[in-house]
């Protein structure tokens, strides 16, 4: 498409979706804030080399530190892509005067406490840093975000404003956006003091990307609707994760698939009403719920005294309680009240966090290019959905490995298949 052309487009686009929203009086002005905000605005690149192509992937970040601290996303660099498959990191700082600016970085790490990521460059750059603020959102606040333009369109930063919906609870907060809409993954939010109360993170139906042909124009055409406020992300931007410092998470031995929230029925009958409670479907061997001594069927109650935080569902509580734990350090202790028996008085147990395994991210990966088929070792969550012991998907795995690459130096290093 003629650049112009596809520009004007945008602007054709944008106009229509703001018009509806205008507003008489707000104390923040929109062009002012644009200006500012734009300064902290960058687009993050890597490369993805995988065993079969090389794909170079470009997502939106935020300035956050005096030494050129980017966050972004986590739904740009996908938990289940190797840390060892991500290189040639760059921050892209757009100009409408010149050429993009291309920095050498290093990426710092995925933090799933937020699902954020954070990436800085190798020498230290005074960007205006954009500071975000915990302040609560009501509904009927007026919104606006600041986001990058595709790549197509030189990374140009626009404008879009709405108004706060709705405030849902649930396994990480959202505010609903209505009446306008929102920036794309990665962008921050504002309030009508201009003050930066949150970032369109991950959601369904939207993708990060701001170099993907196929998508370009998607965040635009349809927008996202939620955004995560400032007091779910201080965790990360007050304590980012850290390049060679492998971030480590607690757990407590109970994936949260193999739980399920009370439904308000079930509740009742148990003498629960009104509480949200968790139940536990399996309880693995060794892990710290295990060595304390609860078993599968026990349901959580309270952790460290309290009731459980509420989600809109009750399908939400296991998450909303596997990211409070997430939170938490290795090696903490956790009061746990739990009901072992209906009529029985909720027992108490306390549990010390232990690290969680290690995910499909950093396992180790082969690639036997003369058969065209890569293997992967097996982690704890490949084992304990098959029901293997902790050791024998890995065994599996490697002998695997060997297996084919004794076939494959039978038939010589460079055979191709024929048929």
């Amino acid at each position: 498409m003629n650049r112009t052309l596809f520009v004007a487009l945008l602007a054709v686009i944008l106009i229509a979706r703001l018009a509806p929203s205008a507003r008489a009086a707000e104390a923040v002005e929109p062009d002012k804030l644009y200006d500012r905000v734009s300064k902290s605005l960058v687009a993050v690149q890597y490369v993805w080399e995988n065993e079969l192509n090389r794909r170079e992937l470009t997502g939106a970040g935020i300035v956050v530190g005096e030494d050129g601290l980017v966050m972004t996303s986590i739904s740009l660099f996908d938990t289940r892509i190797a840390d060892k498959q991500m290189k040639d990191f760059k921050i892209i700082v757009p100009s409408q005067e010149h050429d993009a600016e291309e920095i050498e970085a290093v990426f710092q790490g995925r933090d799933e406490r937020t699902n954020t990521a954070f990436i800085k460059p190798k020498e230290p750059k005074k960007w205006p840093v954009l500071k975000f603020e915990d302040v609560k959102v009501n509904v009927g606040d007026p919104i606006y975000s600041v986001g990058l333009l595709p790549k197509q369109a030189a990374y140009k930063p626009y404008l879009t404003r709405g108004t706060a919906g709705a405030v849902l609870r649930g396994e990480y907060p959202q505010v609903l956006v209505v009446g306008g809409n929102l920036a794309a993954i990665g962008s921050p939010v504002f309030n009508a003091s201009g003050q930066c109360i949150g970032l369109v993170n991950s959601q369904l139906e939207q993708v990060p990307f701001l170099n993907d042909p196929r998508s370009a124009m998607a965040p635009l055409f349809n927008p996202p609707l939620f955004f995560v406020p400032t007091s779910d992300l201080m965790q990360s931007i007050e304590d980012p994760p850290k390049a060679g410092d492998l971030q480590k998470l607690p757990w407590l031995g109970v994936p949260q698939q193999a739980m399920t929230g009370l439904n308000k029925d079930v509740a009742e009958s148990m003498g629960l009403k009104d509480q949200p409670a968790v139940e536990l479907g399996d309880v693995i061997a060794k892990s710290p719920l295990d060595k304390a001594g609860l078993k599968a069927g026990n349901i959580i109650v309270k952790l460290n005294g309290k009731a459980l935080e509420r989600g809109d569902e009750p399908e939400e509580t296991p998450g909303i309680f596997i990211r409070t734990i997430r939170r938490m350090k290795v090696g903490e202790e956790v009061t746990l009240g739990v009901m072992t028996a209906k009529d029985e008085p909720l027992k108490e147990y306390k549990i010390k966090l232990e690290e969680r395994p290690k995910g499909m991210n950093l396992a180790e990966r082969y690639f036997a290019e003369d058969m065209g088929f890569g293997v992967r070792a097996m982690v704890f969550m490949d084992n304990y959905v098959r029901k293997l012991p902790a050791e024998a998907g890995r065994r599996h795995a490697q002998a695997q490995r060997l297996r084919r690459r004794r076939q494959a130096g039978a038939r010589g290093p460079h055979h191709r298949d024929e048929r």
